[in-house]
C-alpha cells in the first residue's frame, strides 16, 4: 500500500511540473503508460553543450523536457580532456542560448571556462538533470518512444540523442604493439603535457587534436615526433591578428566549394608556406570538400609547425608497426620514442542505440541531423552531429532550434488532427 502511495504521488509530481510547461497540462502517455514506466514529453540523452541547448529550446516552446546523462555531471566529456586544451572556435562564436562565456576568459576560452560556463548555463535555466542513467536500448512504442535506461523504463513522444561527436576512441591495430612496453595511449587518455617534459614523445596523426597535442608538448618541453599519414589542412587561430573561425565559417555557408578551397589553400599557402620538405606535403584535397567527404575538420596550429621550421620538432611518415621498444616507420626507419600518443579519432558510437532503425549512415553519421527527421523514427532527432567549422558549442543552439521548431508543428498537426480542425 505504501509503495503504491509512493507511486501516486510521483505521478501526480510529474504532472505538476508538465502543466507549467505544456499547453495542454499533461504529459502524453499519462494516462497510457503501462505501470512503471516513466512518461515525458521530450527527453534529451546527453548533458553537453548539444543537449543542455537542446532541453532549453524544447522547454522555451512548452515542452516538459529532461535530460539524461551516464554521468553524474554535466560536460562529463570536456572535463576529460588534458589541462592546457583551449578552444579554437572565437569565445563570441562559441555560446548557447542567452550570455556567453565571460570576455574575462579571453577570446580562446579553456578547458575550464567551458565546464564552468556549461555548469551555470545548466543552473540558469533550471534544465531538470537525470545522472547516472545510461540509455542502454530505444524502440517505437505506437507513438512514442520506449526507453530503456540503467535506472528505469521510459517513454516520450519526443526523443533528441546529443551524445556528442567525439565518443568512442579508435585505436589502430599495429602488428605487435603489445611488445612495445612503454606508454601507448589514445589521445581521449593524454592528461597534461606537462608530464611529459624532457621525454621524447611519438603523436601518430595530423588532424586537429593531433596538432592541437603536439604544440602543447612542444612548449612544455617535450621532444616531439608527428607522424603524418594524410597531409592535413592547416589552419591558423587568426589570420592577420583577427580570428579565422568567422571566415570558415562565412564561405563555408556563403562561397562555393571549389572558390572557397582555393581562397583557403592561398591563405594556407601564405600562413605556412610549402612545408613539403618539412614532412608535412600539401593535402590533396581541399578543406571544404574534406570534410563533405570525410568528415575532417582542418587543424588548427597552436606553435608546432614554427617549432618543425626551427628544428625543435619532426614529422615522419606512417607507423607499420611495433617492435619490442621500437617503432618501425613505413620504408624501415626506427624511433624509439619514451611514450606513443594516438590522436587516431572517434567514432560516434550511435550503432549500438539506433543502428537497428535504419537512421545512419555507412560511416556512422546520421542521415538527418539538426530539425529533420528520418521516415523510419518519426520524432527522434540528432543534436550537434553536424557541423562544418561551427564549433560543437556554437553548433547545438542551431540545431536545437530547428528541433524544436519541428516538435512545435508537429504538436500543432496532433492537435488539429484530435480537434478535427
Amino acid at each position: 500500500m505504501a509503495q503504491r502511495s509512493a507511486s501516486t504521488e510521483q505521478d501526480a509530481w510529474i504532472g505538476v511540473r508538465a502543466s507549467r510547461h505544456s499547453p495542454n497540462g499533461h504529459v502524453p502517455g499519462d494516462a497510457t503508460t503501462p505501470r512503471g514506466i516513466e512518461p515525458h514529453q521530450a527527453i534529451v540523452v546527453g548533458a553537453g553543450s548539444a543537449g543542455l541547448a537542446a532541453a532549453v529550446a524544447l522547454q522555451e516552446r512548452g515542452f516538459e523536457t529532461i535530460v539524461i546523462e551516464k554521468s553524474d555531471t554535466v560536460a562529463a566529456s570536456w572535463r576529460s580532456r588534458y589541462a592546457e586544451l583551449r578552444l579554437n572556435s572565437w569565445r563570441p562564436m562559441s555560446k548557447l542560448q542567452g550570455p556567453g562565456i565571460p570576455r574575462s576568459c579571453g577570446r580562446y576560452p579553456s578547458r575550464d571556462d567551458v565546464v564552468r560556463y556549461l555548469e551555470s548555463f545548466a543552473r540558469r535555466h533550471a534544465i531538470e538533470l537525470r545522472f547516472r542513467t545510461e540509455l542502454l536500448g530505444m524502440n517505437r512504442d505506437n507513438e512514442f518512444w520506449r526507453l530503456e535506461t540503467s535506472s528505469r523504463s521510459m517513454r516520450c513522444r519526443y526523443l533528441v540523442i546529443a551524445t556528442g561527436w567525439d565518443t568512442v576512441p579508435v585505436m589502430p591495430s599495429w602488428p605487435r604493439a603489445a611488445s612495445f612496453g612503454k606508454e601507448l595511449i589514445h589521445s581521449s587518455e593524454f592528461r597534461s603535457a606537462a608530464a611529459y617534459r624532457g621525454r621524447d614523445i611519438l603523436v601518430v596523426g595530423a588532424g586537429n587534436s593531433g596538432l592541437d597535442i603536439a604544440s602543447h608538448l612542444v612548449r612544455a618541453g617535450a621532444r616531439v615526433t608527428l607522424s603524418v599519414r594524410t597531409p592535413p589542412n592547416l589552419a591558423a587561430r587568426e589570420v592577420l591578428r583577427l580570428p579565422g573561425q568567422p571566415l570558415l565559417v562565412y564561405f563555408g555557408d556563403h562561397v562555393p566549394g571549389a572558390v572557397a578551397d582555393a581562397i583557403f589553400r592561398a591563405v594556407q599557402r601564405l600562413t605556412f608556406g610549402d612545408l613539403t620538405r618539412y614532412g608535412i606535403p600539401r593535402s590533396a584535397i581541399g578543406v571544404y570538400a574534406n570534410y563533405r567527404e570525410h568528415r575532417r575538420n582542418p587543424a588548427v596550429d597552436d606553435g608546432f609547425i614554427a617549432a618543425l621550421k626551427r628544428g625543435t620538432a619532426r614529422a615522419v611518415g606512417t607507423v607499420e608497426r611495433f617492435a619490442g621498444g621500437e617503432v618501425v616507420l613505413d620504408g624501415g626507419n626506427r624511433l624509439r620514442p619514451d611514450a606513443v600518443i594516438c590522436a587516431t579519432g572517434y567514432r560516434r558510437g550511435l550503432e549500438a542505440l539506433v543502428g537497428h532503425l535504419g537512421v545512419l549512415g555507412d560511416d556512422g553519421v546520421p542521415i538527418h541531423h539538426g530539425g529533420s527527421d528520418h521516415p523510419r523514427a518519426p520524432r527522434l532527432y540528432f543534436c550537434g552531429m553536424w557541423g562544418p567549422f561551427s564549433g560543437q558549442i556554437r553548433l547545438g543552439p542551431i540545431h536545437a532550434r530547428r528541433i524544436a521548431r519541428a516538435a512545435t508543428i508537429d504538436r500543432k498537426m496532433r492537435y488539429r488532427v484530435s480537434s478535427g480542425v
